[in-house]
């Protein structure tokens, strides 16, 4: 009897982690379409407003979803205390310290602390919403197939260890 419980555990326990995989690959779509909408916002404001960066920022950090919008917000704030630095390391210090927990991969990271040190170039925000757009599309077309992957693993590896078990 004890057995059986066990054995039925660690399935519920790898369907579960399957589950948890899958829903990763869900959020981190979700947060690159988040950031595409973060970068059109960014460029309309820009080019309409012409306001500082600091108050484009913080207007837009209330417009946005978690985590994009604690960051635009305390980017705007260290912007305006201009005790961090330059431009680009405030840029840089803020998506290190607060997109760090996010569901973006280090590239992903990596591409937003370089876009940056570009952001007066409209044509390179334009570029970086292209590539964001590329990535989305791509994500989307493999999601499907990734997220019965996943789930597919989690029961199978369940149904695995409890044949070692027995």
């Amino acid at each position: 009897m004890v057995r059986w419980a066990g054995c039925i555990l660690v399935l519920v326990s790898c369907f579960g982690i399957g589950m948890n995989r899958s829903e990763d690959l869900k959020k981190h779509l979700g947060e690159l379409e988040e950031l595409k909408r973060v970068f059109c916002l960014l460029k309309s404001e820009m080019e309409y407003t012409r306001a500082p960066f600091s108050e484009v920022f913080e207007k837009i950090g209330r417009k946005v979803m978690v985590p994009f919008s604690k960051w635009l917000q305390v980017l705007a704030i260290r912007l305006e205390e201009k005790t961090y630095g330059s431009f680009e390391e405030v840029w840089i210090l803020t998506v290190d310290d607060e997109l760090k927990k996010s569901r973006l991969h280090e590239e992903e990271l990596q591409e937003l602390r370089i876009i940056g040190k570009q952001l007066e170039y409209f044509n390179h925000i334009d570029l970086y919403i292209e590539r964001l757009e590329y990535k989305i599309s791509q994500l989307r077309k493999t999601y499907q197939s990734k997220r019965k992957l996943w789930r597919s693993l989690g029961i199978m590896g369940g149904i695995f260890l409890v044949i070692l078990l027995l």
